[in-house]
């Protein structure tokens, strides 16, 4: 039921394993912009501290001490990030370090990481099934849709959305918590809909 999870990739990055370490960067280098650029930091700026994460995620072999037990790996990534725009911060003076709230950024990364999630879900959406993100493209845009259609693709998003969230689990209950703990910013996409 379980393919590789971010786990397996995680420690296997731990071991310098390249592809691994390939495959965390392209998953999470988007979101971890994302969050950056959310605390008011401008694009190139925001590279260069996306691209400290991703230095600091390797030095002190923060990825080979990465313990699933302990949380999420986002969660370590969010908290990786914050300490490189604080540490950026206090070098720089330009922003308060009271301005960047390590409670604040939990809720914000999980946000940003529910969007990445549906992007690419949206993205799967559309090559496996082009019909159904054009019903739910029309009724983005607030055309009419027909009502079953739009079930239909809604149950399909929905399924990739649930896709891309068990990578990041290792377990049935791992993967019920972060759909509950997600389930503010998914709502939308997965109601109460259960497979």
């Amino acid at each position: 039921m379980f393919p590789t999870t971010i786990w397996d990739v995680v420690h296997a990055a731990g071991e310098r394993d390249a592809a691994a370490l390939d495959q965390i960067a392209e998953q999470y280098r988007a979101p971890v912009r994302a969050f950056i650029r959310g605390r008011g930091i401008d694009a190139s700026l925001a590279e260069d501290l996306c691209q400290d994460v991703f230095v600091r995620l390797l030095a002190g072999d923060v990825l080979a001490k990465a313990d699933a037990e302990k949380g999420r790996f986002r969660s370590l990534l969010c908290t990786v990030t914050m300490r490189v725009i604080q540490d950026w911060s206090r070098r720089r003076h330009d922003i308060p370090t009271d301005a960047v709230d390590m409670a604040v950024a939990a809720p914000s990364f999980d946000r940003i990481w529910v969007r990445h999630l549906l992007e690419r879900a949206l993205a799967n959406l559309k090559s496996a099934s082009p019909r159904s993100y054009d019903v739910l493209r029309s009724h983005l845009a607030e055309e009419k849709t027909n009502r079953n259609k739009l079930w239909i693709a809604r149950r399909k998003l929905s399924a990739l959305m649930r896709r891309e969230i068990v990578v990041t689990c290792r377990s049935a209950r791992e993967i019920e918590d972060e759909i509950a703990r997600l389930s503010p910013y998914l709502r939308p996409v997965m109601g109460q809909q259960k497979e």
